[in-house]
């Protein structure tokens, strides 16, 4: 199965007006490793954190003559397919006991049966997803009043996902039917009165040719539905097998993730079929006064109550700020679309001052609409209040006065006393000085990044040499990452130094000096390959403001481009899973690249 659902967006596409420089992240599901401070690595093992995202399995299965056939497709909680994902598959009766499963055979993408047999164990069928996440069975049998039970048992990167699935009873074989959101629906603006969105069915050419089935497209009726099942349209295709769609955004649910799933219920030759895609609603909040500020004290606070509204009703969290001449003077947080925000500020005269009001918001779905400017009326501090702010002024004045002298100067900091260098954030060499004994180097060896030492890092100087290693002197750097190497300097020498964690570096052997060697980490130096991979092909694969391995895997699927594709998957599973990169992994990366000329959109 080619096609299936498509992924999130990474954030909302332009949008007109206010909407145009708001950028908003749809899911924050990525794995992630974190790297712990220098301190902590030098006592102990670094702490890793590893997040898994969540799986999700969409599937049909029907009954053809003498047996049964069971396809989905395994995607994960930003809808990109989970390649080679494991799954098992049993039958289970209404009341729950197992059901003995028949043999069976894999599915072709054409719907033809596979040579390769499926036999039963004491879990069910044993299979795992194609490249694109999808899968298919046949069964040599029919089964009668069965559900079958989908798991997957999850991976390093997803958690485990269950479906079950009823099977669908027919009398004669099906086409299989794939549907598609065609284009994608990623994000949808509730403040706009309706939505268009298309669904694309295509029948599998094959599958129908062998059983008989027609090839027209046309006047299927094809459903669409919300991620709680509330039906909000249904249309029939057209000629080009596309179902268009316009309802009401009222019909959806409020600000926030959700799903369209589109559904064709199937016919007497067609399957039945499903997608879904997750979106994001968003809405614009707008800001209005509860009610007219009272006078006050600006040094005391002005109350200012806010009511913060979109057009779904009340807004539920974010905060209110007030700014005068630019300069946030206070702050609240929105509670069922209330805000009381204090305001306090020095005023020089007793009168009204500018104040404007901006909605921050805290989830991504919330789009902050235009400032509201109001005029807080001000009260002077009052006559007594002055003379006594003037007499305490006096009186701390002459205190200090009467007190004063001179600080001694702090001593000279010692000539050997250095600052510590920041982290250069690339692999290198500095030069931090001379030393005593000319004929050798000392140091540190740390990480590029974070500055953390680097242990067990191995320093050679290499000349040429027409027989042997060429390897002149050796050493390792202990616990805080120091090295002393000692060797006579030539000038066609090179220092080379390697780490476990981190990317090789070499270059030419600097003079004997005290020197600060960087490294970067191979997880660091796969996603930069990547970057860099990425910036030289352009569009689709440089995105912004960076390109990521899931934007490229994503891109890469779009065009068809499953060289590229895979590659971004292994990078990604490289740089953000918890098995540690060795020199092996980040070698095999590199060779693996995909060469010039990938990119092009159409597929040769």
């Amino acid at each position: 199965m080619r096609d299936h659902d498509e992924e999130l967006a990474g954030g909302f596409r332009e949008m007109g007006g206010v909407r145009r420089w708001w950028p908003a992240v749809l899911l924050a599901t990525t794995a992630l490793a974190a790297a712990p401070s220098a301190h902590a690595q030098t006592r102990g093992a670094p702490l890793r954190i590893h997040v898994r995202g969540s799986a999700q399995i969409d599937a049909v299965a029907w009954t053809e003559p003498g047996g049964f056939v069971v396809r989905g497709s395994v995607v994960d909680d930003a809808r990109s397919a989970i390649a080679e994902a494991p799954l098992s598959i049993e039958a289970i009766s209404s009341g729950g006991a197992p059901v003995d499963l028949p043999p069976a055979e894999g599915c072709a993408a054409d719907g033809a049966a596979r040579a390769r047999e499926h036999r039963a164990s004491q879990g069910g069928y044993v299979i795992a997803t194609d490249e694109r996440g999808a899968f298919c069975l046949r069964g040599r049998a029919p089964l009668a009043d069965a559900t079958l039970r989908v798991r997957f048992a999850g991976g390093k990167l997803h958690e485990p996902a269950e479906a079950k699935i009823p099977i669908e009873a027919y009398a004669a074989p099906l086409a299989p039917v794939i549907l598609r959101f065609d284009p994608p629906v990623d994000a949808i603006d509730l403040d706009r009165p309706t939505l268009n969105v298309t669904v694309a069915l295509r029948i599998e050419r094959r599958g129908a040719l062998a059983l008989g089935a027609p090839f027209e497209r046309e006047r299927l009726t094809v459903a669409l539905e919300d991620e709680r099942g509330a039906k909000l349209a249904e249309a029939p295709t057209g000629g080009d097998g596309r179902a268009r769609f316009e309802f009401a955004t009222e019909s959806l649910g409020g600000a926030g993730q959700g799903a369209l799933r589109a559904r064709f219920d199937g016919t007497d030759v067609l399957a039945k079929a499903s997608v879904s895609h997750g979106v994001v609603r968003y809405a614009q909040v707008t800001l209005a006064l509860s009610r007219p500020v009272e006078p006050a004290r600006a040094e005391d606070g002005v109350p200012i109550d806010v009511d913060v509204r979109s057009s779904r009703g009340p807004v539920e969290g974010g905060v209110v700020e007030a700014l005068r001449a630019g300069e946030p003077v206070g702050a609240a947080s929105v509670i069922s679309g209330k805000a009381r925000v204090i305001a306090a500020f020095t005023a020089e005269r007793e009168g009204t001052e500018p104040i404007s009001l901006r909605y921050v918001p805290a989830a991504p779905w919330w789009i902050p609409g235009a400032e509201l400017a109001i005029d807080v009326p001000v009260t002077g501090p009052g006559v007594w209040r002055q003379v006594a702010l003037g007499a305490a002024v006096l009186a701390i004045a002459g205190w200090v006065l009467g007190g004063w002298r001179r600080a001694p100067k702090r001593a000279a900091a010692h000539a050997s006393e250095e600052k510590p260098a920041a982290p250069p954030g690339r692999a290198g060499v500095r030069i931090m000085g001379p030393i005593d004994d000319a004929t050798g180097w000392r140091g540190v060896v740390s990480d590029a990044h974070d500055g953390a030492p680097i242990a067990q890092a191995e320093l050679t100087i290499v000349v040429p040499a027409f027989d042997g290693s060429g390897v002149v002197a050796r050493a390792v750097t202990d616990d805080g990452g120091e090295f002393s190497i000692e060797a006579p300097h030539r000038s066609d020498a090179k220092l080379v130094v390697r780490a476990s964690t981190h990317s090789s570096y070499e270059q030419a052997l600097p003079p004997p000096s005290k020197l600060g060697i960087a490294l970067v980490t191979r997880r660091r130096a796969v996603l930069d390959r990547l970057v860099r991979w990425a910036r030289r092909q352009g569009a689709p694969f440089e995105g912004p403001p960076e390109p990521t391995p899931g934007h490229v895997r994503r891109a890469a699927s779009r065009a068809q481009q499953h060289e590229v594709e895979l590659w971004a998957t292994r990078v990604e599973h490289a740089a953000f899973g918890p098995e540690p990169v060795d020199e092996r992994v980040e070698q095999d990366l590199g060779a693996s690249e995909p060469k010039p000329g990938v990119s092009q959109l159409a597929p040769p």
